[in-house]
């Protein structure tokens, strides 16, 4: 279930860079996405909200989504910082990283590897636009990506064992049913579970709570029927809605557009590019 669920990972750089700076005082920081930043030369501070960690040269810090942090700079020295915003999910919802239980600070083992592969894909981003530039953007996202994983996950250690067995199965559950109604209490049933809990813990080891999961998928196939031909209409029934105006609001929360604007070929408007492996 791990592999498949990787397979189906979509990694979104929002901003990087490679800065050097004599300065820097970033207070109470939170982010919807992962701060990546690693220090290759100099002297930081990362202030979190239950201790103060000191970082030296070859440090990556990895802040998950919404935890509030200092980074500031107190030594009149040069610095320089390698960085990338960014969130890696499976099926838009799905937190790929928080299955791996990273630490917040880290000492790359190997320097010289990591900096080859990050400037390798900064320098990709400098390319002109086409098919294989898409794809070399692509692997050089992932070998960093994947070089940070390895490192920072202790040898043997992996997803599996942060995840227990009963919820790989709720989660291939709710995965195999993106066009059948859905609720809750059906779902705990089946895996004999509570209703709250079976969400809760749900939500803490992925991210996102099943219900939620579901009608993310549940409209990404609805996205597919409608481009082939499906009337609202249709599709409303099909997901069961009771009609479809409630159809086309639940459809526009998830996909950011209208499935007329979606039926019609107009869903370019998306927020955002995702590259999916």
């Amino acid at each position: 279930m791990l592999e498949d669920l990787m397979s189906k990972g979509s990694i979104h750089i929002y901003d990087y860079g490679i800065d050097r700076r004599r300065s820097m005082s970033s207070i109470g920081r939170s982010f919807p996405f992962y701060v990546m930043s690693y220090l290759s030369e100099g002297h930081a501070v990362l202030r979190l909200p239950d201790r103060e960690i000191d970082l030296c040269p070859h440090s990556v810090i990895m802040i998950p989504p919404l935890l509030r942090h200092d980074h500031i700079m107190v030594r009149e020295e040069e610095s320089v910082f390698w960085w990338w915003h960014f969130d890696y999910k499976a099926y838009d919802t799905v937190d790929l990283l928080r299955l791996f239980h990273l630490p917040v600070v880290h000492t790359v083992g190997d320097a010289g590897e990591f900096e080859a592969r990050f400037r390798q894909y900064s320098d990709s981003m400098r390319l002109s636009d086409s098919i294989g530039t898409t794809l070399y953007r692509l692997a050089s996202m992932l070998e960093v990506l994947g070089y940070l994983l390895d490192d920072m996950t202790p040898a043997g250690a992996g997803a599996r064992e942060n995840v227990p067995e009963v919820f790989w199965k709720v989660l291939e559950d709710v995965t195999a049913n993106d066009e059948a109604p859905y609720d809750l209490k059906s779902l705990a049933r089946r895996h004999n579970l509570h209703p709250t809990y079976l969400s809760n813990r749900f939500s803490s080891l992925f991210g996102v709570s099943p219900m939620k999961l579901h009608r993310s998928l549940m409209m990404k196939r609805a996205a597919e029927l409608l481009t082939g031909g499906k009337s609202v209409g249709e599709a409303a029934e099909l997901f069961g809605f009771g009609d479809a105006s409630s159809f086309s609001r639940s459809f526009k929360s998830v996909m950011g557009v209208p499935p007329s604007a979606v039926r019609k070929g107009d869903s370019g408007s998306s927020p955002s590019a995702l590259i999916h492996l």
